[in-house]
């Protein structure tokens, strides 16, 4: 244990310490000298942070660039199309006593009981301020075509990167036996595949961008559980390729984005209003999420970087750990979705209608509250 401390404050005196990074066996080998000094051949790339970084953040601005083109050229007409409105609320005067609750809240609508306190509190009528509270969260919350938009993106996105890394891998002897992400490491793995870097470099740009942008959207219910989520995966994905772990991130990676295509597809049916396609599809990514987070992630690759790390490669290290311990907390996040998704089929076997979207979220309001705020302004 004194050891670990001490080899763990290491990288406050040397950022760069072997010790620390790719642990005592090595640095008793080789001392401060890193891999990958030695050019890797045709086809290869060390994984060099520096020379990544320029990279890292282009692909991060080039991908923000990507994602607002498409929303506005293609997503948006399509949703248009299908039939999919994009709402035009007019600002609302803000009322401030009924503001700070709303805010406070998420915007989600307060039950009678609450409004009518908070309506005398503002000197207005139930009915003024039950209309109000549907025009601000028409101002602040995402409208359906909206959200149809950026459920299209990340679809078409996961297909993108899943289709990818399924290819990049496919040939890969580590895709279909675990073992091989730690034979030869650290020197006889250290050098990475054209293909694979890319795979790293749009995975990570996307995943920082959306670390980014996570700020400047709706702010939903599962915020804080997303922002986590994202700092995890920027995290792993950035130590697994300064370590050359990329064989194991590849899989997280591809794990990931499987059951997420679903998801969106899920979504954009829901938006559209093709309840029974949203069933279907919603069943289709219970089953993959199922399937590929809580069952092959934590028995394929959290059982290869807790035990075949150790057994096939002595490369104990803080980074090491640090890894394996972000791992979990990705699992962790991975069972707390698959409990909303069991409320939801709870809901849905007791023929009652989720409230909201699949993920957790702060939204404005749809289908009857839209509604009622059309035949507000018609009585106006």
């Amino acid at each position: 244990m004194n050891e670990f401390i001490e080899d763990f404050g290491r990288i406050f005196s040397d950022p760069w310490d072997t010790i620390w990074w790719l642990g005592r066996s090595y640095h008793n080998k080789h001392g401060n000298v890193w891999p990958g000094q030695e050019d890797p051949g045709p086809g290869l790339k060390n994984p060099s942070p520096k020379d990544a970084f320029l990279v890292l953040m282009s692909m991060s601005v080039f991908l923000a660039f990507v994602k607002a083109f498409f929303e506005r050229c293609i997503a948006s007409p399509l949703a248009t199309a299908i039939g999919i409105k994009q709402c035009k609320s007019k600002p609302c005067t803000i009322v401030p006593a009924i503001e700070d609750h709303l805010k406070g809240n998420g915007y989600a609508t307060p039950d009678d009981k609450t409004l009518q306190a908070l309506s005398d509190k503002a000197g207005m009528t139930l009915r003024e301020a039950q209309v109000w509270v549907r025009r601000r969260q028409q101002n602040v919350l995402s409208s359906r075509h909206t959200k149809f938009t950026e459920s299209f993106w990340r679809f078409v996105f996961y297909g993108f990167t899943f289709t990818y890394g399924l290819v990049c891998l496919w040939d890969e002897d580590f895709l279909w036996d675990t073992k091989f992400c730690w034979i030869g490491y650290p020197e006889k793995i250290w050098a990475m595949k054209d293909k694979i870097y890319w795979y790293y470099m749009i995975e990570m740009g996307y995943y920082l961008a959306c670390l980014v942008i996570q700020f400047f959207e709706v702010k939903r219910k599962d915020f804080y559980q997303m922002f986590i989520h994202h700092i995890a995966t920027v995290f792993l994905i950035g130590m697994s390729f300064v370590t050359a772990r990329t064989r194991i991130g590849a899989l997280v990676m591809l794990v990931h984005d499987f059951s997420d295509i679903s998801l969106e597809a899920c979504k954009m049916a829901k938006y559209a209003k093709k309840i029974d396609a949203a069933n279907i599809l919603f069943g289709v990514f219970g089953i993959s999420f199922f399937a590929s987070r809580i069952v092959y992630y934590p028995y394929s690759i959290l059982y290869s970087a807790l035990v075949e790390t150790r057994t096939i490669t002595d490369t104990e290290s803080p980074s090491l750990r640090i890894i394996n311990s972000f791992l979990f907390v990705l699992y962790i996040l991975h069972c707390f979705w698959f409990s909303l998704i069991v409320r939801l089929v709870a809901k849905f076997a007791q023929n009652e209608q989720p409230e909201g979207d699949l993920r957790s979220e702060d939204e404005a309001p749809t289908s009857s509250g839209e509604e009622k705020l059309e035949t507000d302004k018609k009585k106006e």
